[in-house]
């Protein structure tokens, strides 16, 4: 019988965790868990077999940049083993939901040049807690890798709304809401879904051609990229933020998310991105803005001042 070869990343997180006295937590083999209950409650899955690795083991709101740099080195270790065959025919990396998204994009940008998926997923709650999600979601990022049979990154976890198993592009993974709990596509669109073991892509035309999918990427980063050589601070728009308050000289580059129409505030001598933008000129910081609409729309007032500051 012809075994499946899939590398097993346990990184901590609730899927890795146990509840003790009301608190949850990663401890003792806790993380080992997850396998040792698929095992157990799906056994039609004789045929898998896993290579277990733990590089990192931590609930994942505790996430640092060291962090990705030790996953993105084991994974692309693991699995090219520097010969360019893949030893594995799939990556499945267990890993916390708090910063599932985070992590997603990283590694979809920095794996998506390995030869066999990577499919990562998380947990709503510890795995021997009955009421929880993560042996749906890990049973359906297995199902993926075993039948999809494409290249890139994904992720997989169940929507809450209606139990659907829902398989996204690790690059469009949206943070998960605080009230509700639930991830998101950006643009609204999965990639698609899994019935019944199966996959099924979601037609629109915002997901790639299937044959997309099965072709060959190189890689995007460098050979001996180093995550943490570059402290880049995050912003998002919000009423009053105050620009004069941060310092953007010890930053490699500041990314600004302006609010959904590419707008961001223009006056105030505090709260103008407009001053701040002057003062990462002078720090030699570099300004990112985002998310700028089409060229060819029009701007609003703010928007057009920021173009013309350069």
């Amino acid at each position: 019988m012809k075994k499946n070869r899939i590398l097993l990343v346990l990184t901590g997180g609730t899927i890795g965790s146990i509840c003790q006295d009301g608190v949850r937590d990663i401890a003792g083999d806790s993380p080992y868990l997850l396998l040792r209950e698929f095992r157990r409650v799906f056994p039609g899955y004789a045929d898998c077999d896993f290579t277990v690795i733990t590089p990192c083991c931590l609930l994942s709101e505790n996430l640092t940049c060291d962090v990705w740099q030790t996953l993105y080195e084991a994974v692309t270790e693991a699995v090219l083993n520097g010969s360019g065959t893949p030893p594995v025919d799939g990556v499945l990396i267990a890993h916390g939901s708090d910063t599932l998204a985070y992590t997603a994009a990283a590694m979809g940008m920095l794996l998506r040049h390995l030869p066999c998926p990577v499919v990562l997923t998380a947990a709503d709650r510890p795995i021997n807690d009955p009421k929880g999600n993560g042996l749906g979601n890990f049973r359906a990022a297995v199902d993926f890798i075993l039948h999809a049979a494409r290249r890139g990154v994904y992720v997989s976890y169940r929507r809450n709304a209606d139990g659907v198993q829902v398989i996204y592009p690790a690059a469009r993974l949206r943070a998960a809401d605080c009230f509700l709990d639930e991830f998101s596509a950006y643009g609204g669109v999965p990639l698609g879904v899994m019935e019944d073991g199966a996959f099924r892509a979601d037609p629109s035309p915002m997901n790639l051609p299937e044959d997309a999918f099965r072709t060959p990427l190189s890689p995007l980063a460098p050979s001996g990229l180093t995550l943490t050589d570059r402290r880049i601070l995050l912003l998002h728009s919000y009423p009053g933020l105050d620009y004069a308050a941060i310092d953007p000289a010890p930053f490699a580059a500041v990314v600004q998310y302006g609010y959904h129409c590419a707008t961001a505030c223009t006056e105030g001598e505090r709260t103008s991105l407009l001053g701040f933008a002057a003062r990462c000129r002078q720090a030699g910081t570099d300004l990112w803005l985002g998310a700028f609409k089409h060229a060819e729309d029009e701007l609003y007032a703010t928007t057009d001042k920021l173009l013309c500051a350069g």
